[in-house]
């Protein structure tokens, strides 16, 4: 033990001393919220073009009511200091005739010009209830979605004010016998120590979306930024013959598991400056009631494991090859492993206490991310499964460590041809 002690207060000291180390610890955290307040931004200010577009409207009776719905529009979209936070519809009523396959051809030349964006074609009969008719969209713009799904609106809302009228039925009485009834979603009641009734608080969408995602980015990119360089260190003394002198002194287990203990500490450091980063931009948004030291510690405790873990998996890559390019081919089914449970992470979300949530739970290469998102969500994980995947992931990444240093003592031999997994199992056995 106190040989791997040696070994990774040395790789501890040679990570955070660097130059590189600082700087891209300050500079991640920089840049995602450098990232997100452009993706903001952009997303505000991306679509602000007029968009002009035709209608052809065979029944004659929906002019007024379109006109109203893209005059409210219109008005939304801009801002208190008169700026457009959103395009403005415009529209060209043409003679309410049926269409010709002539004029569908000069409207859809009209678009290919730029003169228009889109054009739309209301049959006559789309007043029938009892044999629906299909309003026509046609656009050299497939991916764009604000305007067709603003004209489905205003046309159907128009089409059925239209319907109540020729059934001689008052449409302000019919929304408001129709009018839905709506639902505020509550946690639940509590008793408070005096013995007073708590009321149940709403439940805040927001905060339930964005603390889970903080989390798995406090695990998740501490992770991503150490484990890998692991890769090139176990090359780079096995390239220069250093592994060869330092194996004179300790075992390939030792060597694995200090170089894994120092990579670990460097993360801790960085989960430690993000996580009080995190916590401050909490206290500021008036948040910080979510952030309980139960829950930071689990940060802590999953963040350790999943270094250990997806480091062990980047050490034993290391371990088997003896040239970059040859790591290079094997780093991809470590990184599939390490970013594949962030996958889960919608469907979990949903349903924390679901047999897939379970499962993921005890899986050890997602247990890190798994556990920790229930942790944040309500019904938190039971104590026992907190417990039993944290055993269950340390025996892994113990086991992993010793089969990295297995291949690091036979693979330190092998030059000239990359490994096979066939081959790798065999250096584990032998």
């Amino acid at each position: 033990m106190h040989k791997t002690l040696i070994v990774a207060s040395t790789e501890f000291a040679n990570s955070i001393r660097t130059k590189a180390f600082i700087i891209s610890m300050v500079l991640v955290p920089v840049l995602m919220i450098v990232l997100g307040v452009t993706q903001n931004a952009m997303m505000k200010r991306a679509d602000t073009t007029d968009r002009r577009f035709a209608v052809v409207d065979e029944t004659g009776k929906l002019a007024g009511a379109i006109e109203r719905a893209a005059a409210e529009w219109n008005a939304g979209v801009v801002g208190p200091n008169g700026k457009l936070t959103g395009p403005r519809f415009l529209i060209e009523w043409r003679p309410s005739t049926p269409m010709t396959d002539d004029g569908r051809v000069g409207l859809s030349e009209q678009v290919r010009s730029g003169a228009l964006f889109a054009f739309v074609e209301i049959p006559a009969g789309v007043f029938q209830s009892d044999q629906p008719v299909r309003v026509r969209y046609y656009s050299n713009h497939p991916g764009y979605e604000t305007l067709p799904r603003w004209i489905q609106s205003a046309v159907s809302a128009a089409v059925v004010n239209e319907r109540f009228q020729q059934a001689s039925v008052d449409p302000a009485t019919v929304e408001k016998l129709t009018r839905p009834v709506r639902m505020d979603q509550l946690g639940l009641v509590e008793r408070s120590a005096q013995g007073g009734v708590k009321p149940a608080e709403e439940v805040n969408r927001v905060r339930l979306v964005m603390v889970p995602m903080v989390l798995m980015l406090l695990v998740f990119v501490p992770v991503m930024t150490i484990t890998p360089q692991l890769v090139n260190t176990v090359l780079e003394e096995k390239m220069s013959r250093i592994s060869e002198v330092m194996l004179g002194s300790v075992t390939p287990f030792e060597l694995m598991l200090g170089k894994l203990a120092g990579a670990g500490g460097v993360t801790v450091v960085i989960g430690l400056t993000y996580t009080a980063g995190a916590y401050a931009a909490a206290l500021y948004f008036g948040l910080a009631d979510v952030a309980s030291l139960g829950l930071i510690l689990e940060v802590a405790v999953f963040l350790a494991l999943a270094m250990l873990l997806f480091g062990s998996l980047y050490l034993a890559v290391g371990a088997a090859c003896s040239t970059f390019k040859d790591a290079q081919s094997l780093m991809m089914p470590v990184a599939v492993v390490t970013i594949l449970p962030i996958m889960m992470l919608a469907p979990i979300a949903r349903t924390p206490d679901s047999a897939l949530a379970i499962a993921a739970s005890f899986f050890p290469f997602s247990t890190p991310y798994v556990m920790l998102m229930r942790a944040a969500l309500n019904p938190p994980a039971p104590l026992w499964q907190v417990l039993l995947s944290i055993v269950t992931t340390a025996a892994t990444t113990i086991a992993v460590v010793w089969a990295s240093g297995r291949i690091f003592r036979t693979g330190l031999l092998m030059y000239g041809k990359a490994p096979s997994f066939a081959d790798l199992v065999k250096w584990v056995r032998a």
